[in-house]
C-alpha cells in the first residue's frame, strides 16, 4: 500500500509537553467476504511494521451492511486490536437501504461483535477518551451523504475542551457546514475515494478530485491534507477504491491502497 505521512501539531503543546503520538489512518475496506481475507492479512502486516499507538478506521469497514463470512472480519479486527487501540466510525455502507419501502438501518447484530473485540472502540454518535485524546465518531444520517441540511449536529455533546480532539467522521462533503462553529484539531475522514484521481495527477489538483461519489466534479477535500479555519482535515484515498458493488472495480489494479501515519 501507498503510505502517505502527514505531521500535524498539537495546537495546545504546552499542555502535554511530552505528548508524541502515531495514528494510522485507514478507511473504506468495503470487506464482503472471505475472498477478503488475503487483503487483509496484508493490511495487518504493514500496521504492524509501523507500529502505531492507535488506528483509526473512519467508516466502510464492509461493503454491504449484511456481509458474508463476518467471522473473517472478527478475525481481522481481532488482530488490530492486539497490535493496538483501534477506533472505528461508521460510513454510508455500513447501513442496509431499503428503496421500496423507503428505509434504512444498521446491522446491530454485527457492530455488536465487533464492539465486543478487545481494544475496539466503535463510535456511534460516542466519545472516547484514550490518554490525551477525545476521538469522536458521528455517524451522519444516510440522506446526510446527499443532502447538506442534516450536517446541523450538535459536536459541543462530544467535544472535550481539556483535551485534544479527534473526530472521525466518514464524509468530508459540506465538512465546513459541520465544523463552523466548532473548534476541532483534527478530522479523519474517507468516502471520497480519492476522487478517483491517479497519484500522477493530485499534486495538480492539490486535493480536488475528478469526481466525488455523488457524481460531483472536482470536489474538495477528496484526499490530503487540508485546513479549515484551526482544524487539520485529513481524507484518506481509502484501501478499496472502487468497491465490490461497484460495476468499474475492475479498475482497481490502477490504484494503490492507501495508509496514512500522522504524528502528533
Amino acid at each position: 500500500p501507498l503510505l502517505a505521512r502527514y505531521k500535524h501539531l498539537l495546537s495546545l503543546p504546552f499542555l502535554f509537553p511530552f505528548f508524541n503520538k502515531k495514528i494510522v489512518l485507514i478507511s473504506d475496506i468495503h470487506y464482503s467476504s472471505k475472498a477478503d481475507i488475503k487483503k487483509l492479512n496484508k493490511l495487518v502486516d504493514n500496521i504492524k511494521l509501523i507500529n502505531p499507538d492507535y488506528i483509526c478506521i473512519s467508516g466502510d469497514l464492509i461493503d454491504m451492511a449484511y456481509v458474508k463470512d463476518d467471522d473473517y472480519l472478527i478475525s481481522f479486527l481481532t488482530k488490530l486490536g492486539l497490535i493496538t487501540k483501534t477506533i472505528i466510525s461508521i460510513g454510508n455502507h455500513e447501513f442496509y437501504i431499503d428503496k421500496k419501502r423507503n428505509i434504512y438501518g444498521l446491522n446491530k447484530n454485527l457492530l455488536n461483535k465487533i464492539s465486543n473485540i478487545y481494544n475496539i472502540y466503535l463510535l456511534d454518535n460516542k466519545c472516547i477518551l484514550l490518554d490525551n485524546i477525545n476521538f469522536i465518531g458521528i455517524t451522519l444520517e444516510i440522506e446526510g451523504y446527499t443532502n447538506s441540511n442534516y450536517m446541523n449536529i450538535d459536536l459541543n455533546r462530544y467535544i472535550n475542551k481539556k483535551y485534544y480532539n479527534v473526530l472521525l467522521f466518514h464524509s468530508p462533503l459540506n465538512i465546513e457546514l459541520l465544523l463552523k462553529n466548532y473548534n476541532i484539531d483534527l478530522v479523519l475522514c474517507g468516502h471520497m475515494h480519492g476522487g478517483v484521481t491517479p497519484n500522477i495527477l493530485k499534486k495538480i489538483l492539490k486535493g480536488r478530485g475528478i469526481i466525488s461519489p455523488v457524481r460531483k466534479l472536482f470536489p474538495k477535500y477528496a484526499y490530503g491534507l487540508k485546513k479549515y479555519n484551526n482544524t487539520s482535515i485529513i481524507t484518506t484515498s481509502g484501501i478499496t477504491i472502487l468497491s465490490n458493488i461497484n460495476k468499474f472495480r475492475s479498475f482497481n489494479k490502477f490504484f494503490k491502497s492507501e495508509i496514512v501515519i500522522i504524528n502528533i
